[in-house]
């Protein structure tokens, strides 16, 4: 049998838990008390004159759960036939007459358990779920709204249909079997597992094991060393495995609020690695786990900083320019240095890699549907007052875009059935984030408040106003077909929008597993299209449909700005920027969890 005090917690018990949770300083009431605080005065103040409403035309989750409550109620003899009809399907049921059938998705995992359908009680309430679920859609799809309407209140059913599932009661079969074998001992486990979750993941069930991996050892583990440390980064260059490499350098800027290994985690997806075993000079940025000393640091002081690398790199490599990499607040990071470097004259940036980023307001997103200009007030005055905004706060948030997947099989697998979560690579890096200073947060709101990159002179960078179509850096952009965090049709909305000669893919996948489609991975493809219609159905239309990775046609473009090729340099760094430490660095081991 499994050990069911896997994880190291044989030695706590759950009042030591509890106590620990309600003594110590990760009350959850303290923030929660302080955030209630911060919302009441920004309830209380005069709306901002300099507010741009038009950028943030989404309803809250309480408007939308109003509005549902008024659909309801205006059109009541709607509601009533559909009660009516889930109350015959009920009756049917719980008499076992076979008139109502109904049976989850043949891809629905939740009720794999044959219990699900041997035993009459479980049979009945999974088909009462399955009914009600049917007819609560039935009833949104029949209801005239506006399609942004339409997705807020889907996504609010959608959220009660993933907690309201049977299979996250105590009744779940594997868990009744799992404490009747183990004596009980995983129901105990299960207590403590949601007693530590209280208490050290802000009531979040964990998504990973403690331990599971270590930076440097089983990820992060492409060879490389630290040339040149500042306060904001670390910059890390990579050793070459080719005996020739491309004159030019490939920088990644990761984004502030996640740390760089998602572009290395195991050797067989590592992006980094890829691009150094393709005869590329690969550096990356890992950025310093700001903290509430750091609260003034804005995109000024990043775009400094990267400055400074990039300085360090063009005398490591002797490269007059390099070719940069970035993703989501990494890419607006990017974009607004393309833009200072525009407005200057400097030409250091020979093309630009923009993963999975959406520059532009209105993208689709179902965040941004949710948006108004209150919550982001809201969100800059907490930032503000805490003097950082948490990413675990963000990752959390998140992981709602996909309940079932992210958060209630997770609630099963660690209070149910009393285990530790599975290793995975991928949510180990999500729950490993950094904080963000609260003056860069708020330039990330204004970001997308004013619309800037679309809008003339609206950002003012070192005293001068950013005009961004004056970038003409070649972009090559990439979007995911199943991201719904950052929709492909609103990425792909900036094409043209730079100059250059741009192009844009489309990867399969969601937002962060349609970077990692390494060549060994089965089963995947991508779209490609060399012209740029202003309909993005209408590229998707055309496009070409290729097997195997995106990763390929990449490099291949990246060649095309990489410059020739000289001999591969025999050791890293250079004699004013000297190997610091081993790589992954020092920064990235800054962790926000135990």
């Amino acid at each position: 049998m499994e050990d069911a005090d896997e994880g190291g917690l044989r030695d706590r018990d759950l009042s030591d838990i509890i106590e620990e949770m309600l003594s110590g300083g990760r009350n959850p009431v303290d923030k929660l008390t302080r955030l209630l605080r911060v919302a009441s005065d920004v309830l209380s103040s005069p709306p901002r004159q300099d507010a741009a409403p038009e950028a943030a035309t989404g309803k809250g989750f309480l408007e939308t759960l109003a509005h549902i409550v008024t659909l309801a109620l205006d059109d009541s003899d709607m509601l009533a036939r559909h009660l009516s009809a889930f109350a015959g399907d009920a009756v049917a049921i719980l008499q076992q007459s076979g008139d109502a059938v109904f049976e989850p998705s043949p891809k629905d995992r939740r009720f794999r358990d044959p219990l699900w359908r041997e035993s009459p009680v479980l049979r009945g309430l999974m088909q009462l779920y399955f009914a009600w679920n049917s007819h609560v859609q039935d009833w949104l799809d029949a209801q005239p709204i506006e399609a942004a309407d339409r997705l807020r209140i889907q996504f609010v059913l959608d959220q009660m249909k993933a907690a309201l599932s049977p299979t996250n009661l105590p009744i779940h079969p594997s868990a009744m079997k799992r404490a009747e074998s183990s004596a009980g001992r995983s129901a105990v486990q299960g207590l403590k597992n949601f007693a530590l979750d209280l208490q050290a993941n802000r009531g979040m069930p964990r998504q990973i094991r403690p331990g599971a991996y270590r930076l440097g050892e089983t990820l992060a583990m492409t060879p490389g060393a630290v040339i040149f440390r500042n306060e904001q980064l670390e910059l890390i260059q990579y050793a070459p495995q080719t005996d020739r490499v491309h004159l030019r350098p490939v920088l990644l800027i990761p984004p502030q609020i996640n740390k760089y290994y998602a572009f290395d985690l195991k050797p067989q997806n590592s992006v980094l690695g890829y691009l150094v075993s393709q005869g590329f000079q690969v550096f990356t940025i890992s950025w310093k786990n700001p903290g509430p000393e750091s609260a003034l640091w804005g995109i000024e002081t990043y775009l400094t900083a990267i400055l400074q690398a990039i300085g360090a790199i063009r005398v490591a490599t002797g490269a007059d320019k390099v070719n940069l990499i970035s993703a989501c607040a990494g890419g607006l990071t990017a974009i607004s240095l393309l833009g200072h470097l525009a407005q200057v004259n400097a030409p250091l940036v020979a093309s630009h890699s923009l993963l999975v980023t959406a520059l532009y307001p209105g993208n689709g997103s179902i965040l941004e549907a949710f948006t108004t200009a209150g919550n982001l007030e809201l969100a800059r005055r907490i930032s503000e007052a805490e003097g950082t905004m948490d990413g675990l706060d963000l990752s959390h948030l998140f992981v709602w875009l996909r309940p079932e997947d992210l958060v209630w099989s997770f609630w099963v697998n660690n209070n149910l059935l009393g285990r530790q979560p599975p290793p995975l690579d991928v949510l180990y890096w999500d729950n490993d984030p950094t904080r963000v200073p609260a003056r860069l947060h708020s330039d990330f709101i204004d970001v997308f408040l004013w619309d800037v990159f679309r809008t003339p002179g609206r950002q003012i960078l070192f005293d001068r106003p950013i005009d961004y179509g004056l970038v003409r850096v070649p972009t090559y952009f990439v979007g995911g077909l199943e991201d719904y965090l950052m929709p492909w049709r609103g990425i792909y909305r900036a094409v043209d929008a730079f100059g250059g000669q741009n192009r844009f893919v489309l990867s399969t996948s969601g937002h962060v597993q349609s970077i990692l489609r390494p060549p060994n991975l089965a089963n995947t493809e991508y779209f490609v299209n060399d012209d740029h219609p202003p309909d993005p159905d209408r590229w998707l239309l055309e496009a070409e449909r290729r097997p195997g990775t995106w990763w390929v046609d990449w490099t291949a473009w990246l060649r095309g700005h990489a410059s020739e090729e000289r001999p591969a340099p025999a050791t890293l760094g250079s004699a004013e920027f000297p190997p610091l430490c081993p790589a992954p660095g020092r920064y990235v081991q800054e962790r926000m969890l135990p």
